[in-house]
């Protein structure tokens, strides 16, 4: 089974004394060392995508032109509603980011049981991430839940190529700048 995470940028989203009995916040005690988590959301899903907007011919203009630019979507992540379901509705309406800057980076976990062990799989950390919308949603044999939606500026996609053991053998990286319509390696 998958174990997805969303660690807000800002470390006070999530308050410390926050009751992690009262929906999908990880229990302050459950830590894997690896990935040095702070106060986490569990997701129960995630959904990113991107495209080009043409197809690529022989001849490509690389002038930053709307036609050269890949579309890349929002993440749209769903939840159930919990303590901090107010709190993402306050940031949507005020467009105020998870986190600020470079240093601040809201970052998405996505990791797999294997075994006795979690062991992360990719991570996805977005600079300057705001809830762009957000919807409620009631089900009738289950707890509500809430779909909402995080734009951003630039993204860094790290997968953790694991080894016959499930141990850590290395890192793959790459990433894009939306508003400089270019690749990174690093937030600039």
């Amino acid at each position: 089974m998958d174990l997805i995470l969303l660690q807000p940028g800002d470390p006070d989203f999530i308050p410390a004394t926050s009751d992690t009995t009262g929906g999908s916040l990880i229990d302050p005690q459950w830590q894997d060392a690896s990935l040095k988590l702070g106060r986490c959301l569990e997701l129960v899903s995630v959904h990113q995508g991107m495209r080009l907007r043409t197809a690529i011919t022989g001849e490509q203009a690389h002038d930053n032109t709307a036609a050269d630019r890949p579309i890349i979507t929002e993440l749209t992540c769903v939840k159930y509603v919990d303590n901090t379901s107010v709190k993402l509705y306050d940031y949507c309406l005020r467009a105020q980011p998870l986190g600020k800057g470079k240093d601040q980076p809201t970052v998405l976990y996505i990791a797999r049981n294997s075994g006795d062990k979690t062991s992360n799989i990719i991570t996805l950390s977005l600079r300057d991430a705001i809830v762009s919308e957000i919807q409620f949603q009631s089900h009738p044999d289950d707890m509500p839940t809430e779909q909402f939606k995080l734009n951003f500026t630039e993204i860094l996609w790290t997968y953790t190529v694991q080894s016959t053991n499930a141990e850590t053998a290395g890192n793959m990286v790459a990433g894009w700048s939306i508003a400089q319509n270019r690749p990174i390696t690093q937030f600039s």
